[in-house]
């Protein structure tokens, strides 16, 4: 056990960033750092990022990570790797509607807004889809192979722990899916082995006797999501105890009651794709019938249809601050995770939400000890 200064914090304090190569973050408010501020601003107020790599096999954004990984490293921040959950596609954005010059212009964008050159649209991404969902559109079908160049991006930087994403929340792996899965675990194992890089399964759809027959045969461990967990009905204090040997990456958020709010945003943003791409055909059918009245609707419906979208896909129910009205109350799982610290355990603590100094100075009041004196 390695003895702390007073004032050297105890455990590893986090943030999200999932906005990088995709350019747009997933959820809507955004919960990464490049969204809100930069590394640099938040350089103090954490000490690992957790890089969710939405690129399968790296194909469209690998220079894009490198250099991510580079900032963190260059300002001294632990980088956890998350495998892609998520396969973006790509839309035009319409073009901005023409302003009456006798209207007063509109206010310039805040400064640091970064401004969306696409629409990002994300699927869902998962190496082994429960029959439930196994071949529907909804959905990307990950394989290990798209995996492989992130576990190298990983090893080339010296990160030595990942995450991998099972299922969707409530969607569990099924028996054949389970097969599936641990076929690609296996895989998965060999090659972050042969660089001591440890992988992590995320709750979500996977049985925490699944989860333990894995972890026999793999030696992985167990990235908790908290708000997930608490969705699917777990016993989160109860849960941590039995398994907090196997627990050091733990994601804290605020959540709404009420699973099926998860499967009701991705279908409502489903059907306002479906829209916005109508929208779109027919603004370019206008455009190239050269009808200059028509295409001037066309376009107000274009842009209608992508705030329609943006609306459509804002969480409004998951990944909250802790300190916005929820279901979960953290304080008896932070005195649990405490005890671990104090026993000497290596905890990495996830805020999972819009980064915000008021949930640090939370975390830091429940986990630091009595006589922490120093600041974060």
């Amino acid at each position: 056990m390695r003895i702390m200064k007073n004032n050297e914090i105890p455990f590893f304090l986090g943030y999200v960033e999932q906005a990088i190569g995709g350019g747009q973050d997933p959820l809507n408010p955004s919960i990464s750092i490049s969204r809100n501020g930069s590394l640099a601003k938040w350089r103090g107020k954490l000490n690992f990022l957790d890089l969710r790599v939405n690129d399968p096999g790296l194909k469209k954004n690998a220079a894009a990570f490198e250099q991510i990984l580079q900032k963190a490293e260059s300002l001294s921040i632990k980088t956890i790797i998350t495998l892609p959950e998520y396969s973006p596609v790509y839309f035009d954005l319409p073009p901005e509607p023409k302003v009456d010059e006798s209207t007063r212009p509109p206010r310039p964008a805040p400064r640091g807004t970064v401004k969306n050159t696409h629409l990002t649209h994300f699927k869902p991404a998962y190496l082994a889809l429960p029959s439930a969902i196994q071949g529907h559109p909804s959905y990307y079908n990950l394989s290990v192979e798209e995996c492989l160049p992130v576990i190298e991006l990983a090893a080339r930087h010296s990160i030595k722990d990942v995450i991998v994403p099972v299922s969707e929340p409530g969607v569990f792996l099924d028996p054949q899916a389970e097969v599936r899965f641990k076929k690609a675990l296996k895989e998965l194992y060999a090659a972050a082995a042969s660089s001591s890089i440890s992988l992590h399964l995320r709750n979500g759809g996977i049985s925490l006797s699944v989860f333990r027959k894995l972890a026999r045969e793999f030696g992985c461990k167990l990235a908790y999501d908290v708000g997930i967990a608490h969705l699917e009905g777990d016993n989160i204090v109860d849960t941590y105890q039995k398994l907090d040997d196997v627990i050091s990456i733990i994601s804290l958020h605020q959540v709404l009651p009420g699973l099926d709010k998860f499967g009701a945003r991705r279908e409502a943003m489903e059907r306002a794709l479906k829209e916005y791409i109508a929208a779109r055909n027919e603004y370019r059918q206008s455009v190239e019938d050269k009808d200059d009245n028509y295409s001037a609707k066309c376009l107000k419906r274009f842009n209608f249809a992508l705030k329609d979208y943006q609306e459509a896909s804002r969480n409004t129910y998951l990944n909250l601050g802790l300190y916005q009205s929820g279901d979960l109350n953290l304080v008896p799982l932070l005195k649990e995770i405490r005890s671990s610290i104090e026993a000497g355990a290596e905890k990495y603590v996830l805020l999972a939400m819009v980064p915000n100094t008021r949930n640090n100075d939370f975390i830091l009041q429940k986990l630091a000890p009595e006589n922490f004196s120093g600041a974060f």
